[in-house]
């Protein structure tokens, strides 16, 4: 065949192939890329649907109504949707395995996307997964108003139309209408965000976005060079209230194990904007001058990770704390958490705690924690240092030196403590002098010396306490004070200064929470008053119920006490004259109480409010739990009142006095009392009312919830509302509230010298 021939030949069958190549490429590329998408998906355990496939001869394949799921019980659930989707194949790449992207351009129309992680472990795609999806980072992006939802557990972000394009040659641009942070801890919402970006060798930066008033981001870069080795970088610089943050955060999540790399740092950060930023209500003051961390390992597995942590705040204020420095170092590695130093200054306060520690690999390792630690502190002004840790600042005051060390090994403690302070005030009690020597030994705490001193005033003890499962204490415990009077807000007394004072002197040994010992307070012009246990025990932990079931032994005495020269509170609010005399015995259980003594008073004078009598004297003999009144006389400037009757004390819970009227008492009340706040007895002339044979009061020791009851001898001629046979709450001593039980008794006869001044006047 001619030359010519053959060459017309070559040209007509190369136009043929190029025919050919146009009219059968399109479908081909069609659906081969499905089939290829639907194969990669499935292997993935991605359900893939597509609504339609164009690929134009030589120009980019158009995916219209594309959208994929994950499975039900994957880690990841995802969940992607597109109506435009439109994909630049480079097909000699792909076709001859060439280097180079396989996607030159990418862009999408209505792009919606949402991943929730509904596992805290386990794997979303294979490794040849994370491959394919590195080779199919495309070389241009442009994705026009799409949204975006990313959950982890409580924690949502959210971005809702974003606009984002880049190019490997040219600076892209990004846009979000509203971008939201919430969890738990944190809330805030982003508006109309706008940036630049660059896309380059498979990182991504967005640059010069301004989230809110001083706070800029003036760089964020995601690093997804290495993701077909599953991992994945995120670093960013954060121009935050006049300091700077910088950060470096990559995950790793090979072989099932999620390994994460963190580093930053941050500077000259102002507290008091970032607290008006996130909304914080309290006034907050001060600056994050420095802080550096790094972390590596896995969250979960705390025993194979590593960090470091070291901050220092300046200026600290809330509300009324204040600090002038707070450092703090510490260390996590190989199991070990080491505090290099948390350092607290305040003016001249100091306070200084180092120490290391073995992170527990099981739960039973708690138990038996393995540390050591010293505290050395020297504080000039114990309100602020306590006013820091939250205490009312005006409750402490005064000066104070500690200094320790304390280490624990297989359930083992031990180490030693020394305190030493002056002119200390706690709990606004005032404390001249104050030193103490503790011992920490494998089972028990060891009180070596604990001396307070304050004016004439002095507590001295020495013991021992089992921090064991039994935490009995033994040791000895003395004190010689001046005034009991100035104690009394210790023990939920009102702590009123008394013009007479109390001394007393304390002696008491303890022996396996069983104290033994005796107290003796002085009263001027009379003996004094002594409290003795033989056996009194007080066991650490013990409830109520358990401590009225033990067997106690104890006494007390007052052979002659002159309640005028007494402390108003020895008068129980009642009597401020008068001689009481007599001595107890108690022994059994609270519960089942065996008392012994006599107990009398002799022209007692009165001064509650809530008796409308001036003066009273009785005496009581007790024995086993019951105890007979000899007689109880008492009167007010117009009538007398004479009672015998009975005690019981069967029941702490439930003790009954009942007074028995030796002259006749009448009740007066015309309605029933809700609550009686007041008695008052008044003179009467008429025997008309109802007559009262019996009063009866009921309460407890420990419950106080005291009731008075009336009870009737029969019923008169003309009866008015009675409120016999009915208890009603006693509740002497609160406010006047009109709730008043009124009764009546004849009036006071006049004397015979009285009488005889009244016929001389009359003549």
């Amino acid at each position: 065949m001619p030359f010519k021939n053959r060459l017309l030949l070559a040209m007509l069958l190369s136009v043929l192939a190029l025919l050919f190549a146009i009219w059968f490429t399109p479908p081909a590329v069609s659906n081969g890329l499905r089939l290829w998408i639907w194969w990669r998906a499935r292997q993935q355990g991605l359900t893939v649907k597509i609504d339609k496939i164009e690929a134009p001869f030589l120009r980019p394949v158009v995916l219209h109504g594309f959208h994929m799921i994950s499975a039900r019980d994957a880690t990841l659930h995802i969940e992607v949707s597109a109506a435009r989707a439109t994909v630049g194949l480079n097909l000699k790449a792909i076709i001859m395995h060439m280097s180079g992207r396989a996607i030159r351009n990418l862009s999408s129309e209505g792009l919606r996307l949402e991943i929730h992680r509904s596992k805290p472990a386990g794997m979303s795609l294979t490794e040849s997964g994370w491959a394919t999806l590195q080779k199919l980072l495309p070389g241009n992006l442009d994705f026009g108003h799409f949204d975006l939802r990313v959950e982890d557990g409580p924690a949502v972000i959210l971005l809702r139309s974003v606009s984002l394009s880049a190019s490997e040659i040219d600076a892209g641009r990004f846009r979000a209408d509203e971008v939201t942070i919430a969890s738990p801890w944190f809330r805030q919402t982003f508006s109309h965000l706008r940036g630049a970006t660059k896309w380059e060798d498979n990182r991504l930066t967005l640059a010069g976005l301004s989230l809110t008033h001083g706070l800029d981001l003036p760089s964020v870069t995601t690093d997804l060079s290495h993701l077909d080795k599953e991992n994945v970088g995120v670093t960013f610089d954060v121009e935050v209230f006049g300091g700077k943050i910088r950060a470096s955060i990559s995950n790793e999540w090979r072989s099932h194990v999620s390994n994460w790399n963190l580093m930053g740092s941050a500077a000259d950060i102002s507290l008091a904007q970032t607290a008006e930023a996130i909304g914080f209500t309290d006034r907050v003051g001060g600056s994050l001058h420095a802080c550096n961390f790094t972390f590596r390992g896995d969250p979960r597995d705390l025993t194979h990770a590593t960090a470091s942590l070291w901050t220092e705040l300046t200026g600290l204020s809330w509300r009324h704390r204040a600090a002038e420095v707070i450092m703090l170092g510490a260390a996590l590695y190989n199991r070990q958490v080491e505090l290099e130093q948390l350092y607290i200054k305040q003016k001249k306060n100091q306070l200084t705690l180092s120490g290391e520690a073995s992170f527990p690999t099981n739960s039973s390792d708690w138990l038996k924690p393995d540390f050591r630690g010293d505290i050395s502190a020297s504080i000039s002004n114990l309100g602020d240092l306590a006013g820091l840790f939250g205490a009312n600042p005006g409750d402490f005051a005064g000066e104070i030196a500690i200094e320790g060390i304390m280490n624990a090994r297989d359930r083992k403690i031990g180490g030693h403590l020394t305190a030493s302070g002056t002119s200390l005030s706690i709990f606004k009690t005032q404390i001249d002098n104050f030193n103490a020597k503790l011992n920490l030994k494998a089972s028990e705490l060891e009180v070596e010396q604990l001396d307070l001193r304050r004016k004439q005033d002095s507590l001295h003890v020495e013991g021992k306490i089992d921090i064991g499962s039994a935490h009995n204490y033994s040791g000895s415990l003395s004190a010689d004070i001046s005034d009991l009077s100035d104690y009394l807000s210790i023990f939920g007394g009102a702590g009123v200064t008394d013009s007479n004072p109390a001394p007393a002197h304390v002696d008491f040994t303890v022996e396996s929470s069983v104290w033994s010992g005796s107290a003796r307070v002085a009263i001027p012009n009379s003996e004094p008053i002594s409290f003795t246990a033989a056996s009194l025990p007080l066991r650490i932990g013990e409830t109520w119920n358990e401590f009225s079931m033990t067997p106690l032994q104890i006494a007390l005495g007052f052979r002659l006490v002159s309640l005028a020269n007494a402390p108003h509170w020895l008068g129980l609010g009642i009597f401020r004259g008068g001689i009481l005399s007599g001595g107890i015995q108690v022994s059994g259980t609270p519960r089942r109480p065996n008392i012994e003594g006599d107990v009398q008073l002799i022209d007692g004078k009165m001064e509650n409010e809530g008796l409308s009598l001036s003066e009273a004297s009785g005496r009581v003999h007790l024995s086993g739990s019951h105890g007979v009144i000899d007689f109880l006389q008492a009167r007010n400037k117009d009538v007398d009142l004479s009672f015998n009757g009975e005690v019981d004390v069967s029941n702490p819970d439930a003790v009954a006095i009942t007074l028995a009227g030796i002259l006749p008492i009448f009740q007066m009340t015309s309605h029933p009392a809700e609550c009686v706040s007041r008695i008052e007895v008044l003179p009467v002339g008429t025997l008309l009312a109802p007559v009262i044979d019996r009063v009866e009061f009921r309460g407890g020791f420990v419950n106080r919830n005291w009731t008075i009851t009336l009870e009737p001898t029969g019923r008169e001629l003309i009866e008015s509302t009675n409120i016999a046979t009915q208890p009603f709450p006693l509740c002497l001593g609160t406010p006047f509230n009109g709730q008043v039980l009124m009764l009546g008794t004849p009036a006071r006869s006049a004397s015979p010298a009285a009488q005889a001044r009244k016929r001389a006047k009359r003549r």
